[in-house]
């Protein structure tokens, strides 16, 4: 016999035949699920939900953060990993932290790592995509842009970080618009990373004539080696920080095969 729907449910079992998308926020799932109908693949809808991910959960996740990604291969019957984590500035020691910092790693600029997830998401799309990176982040820039109803999730945790993060001038201008955090239900816009989506997109656009995997180049090479890099490595040293130019322009995400545990 079939399994029945629960007697008044009002959550009717979702049911599809060509493929399927689940993310941590409706908006990011809509977002592959474009990328689907426009007939992107499975990795191209992925990276398109997980860059909006990016936009509407900054409490979990950041556009410069880490994104370790899993692939599962159809047609070889193969899983591959993307690392999509960052690694320590070379300046970044144990006897650094012993000596300045009494052992412990603080909050701020040096508990920073090279920033991972653009990487990932470009290696994501050069490898096993088929869209531009410009097609896949067409809803994260929307969102950024345009803004989003703050959910009550993310009002939360960013509400009771605020004595963390009020440190620091730059996340109060991007968190704190006009000075205070949006309620729930208010739109919450994020102009600034809006602007860093834009130069991707210019970069991999400006390059594109040349192929779609030389735009996606461009538009790594514009984060980690280009104006956008030389901007990170310039807070950073306003800041004291550790993390470099040198450190940004070498790094590189690793596609491994996972690690597996026999029974």
């Amino acid at each position: 016999m079939s399994e029945l729907p629960i007697a008044g449910s009002y959550r009717p079992t979702i049911m599809g035949t060509q493929g399927m998308i689940a993310s941590g926020r409706y908006l990011a799932t809509l977002a592959g699920q474009r990328i689907l109908d426009k007939g992107g693949n499975a990795v191209d809808a992925g990276v398109a939900a997980g860059l909006c991910i990016t936009v509407l959960h900054i409490d979990m996740v950041g556009f410069a953060g880490v994104a370790p990604i899993i692939v599962y291969l159809a047609g070889e019957d193969r899983v591959v990993t993307i690392s999509g984590l960052g690694r320590w500035p070379q300046a970044a020691s144990v006897d650094y932290f012993q000596k300045h910092c009494g052992g412990h790693i603080p909050n701020g600029v040096l508990r920073c790592i090279t920033p991972g997830s653009p990487d990932a998401w470009i290696t994501a799309l050069e490898e096993y995509g088929t869209m531009s990176l410009t097609e896949v982040m067409q809803d994260a820039l929307t969102l950024a842009e345009r803004g989003f109803p703050m959910h009550p999730f993310m009002y939360a945790n960013l509400r009771d970080g605020l004595s963390i993060f009020q440190q620091w001038p730059s996340s109060v201008a991007h968190c704190l618009p006009g000075g205070r955090l949006p309620e729930p239900g208010e739109v919450f816009a994020q102009p600034d990373l809006a602007r860093t989506m834009r130069r991707l997109i210019a970069a991999e656009e400006s390059a594109r004539p040349r192929g779609r995997q030389a735009g996606l180049q461009a538009a790594r090479d514009t984060f980690y080696c280009g104006d956008i890099a030389r901007e990170i490595a310039a807070f950073f040293r306003e800041q004291n920080g550790l993390l470099t130019y040198d450190d940004l322009a070498s790094f590189r995400v690793q596609i491994e095969a996972p690690v597996r545990a026999l029974p």
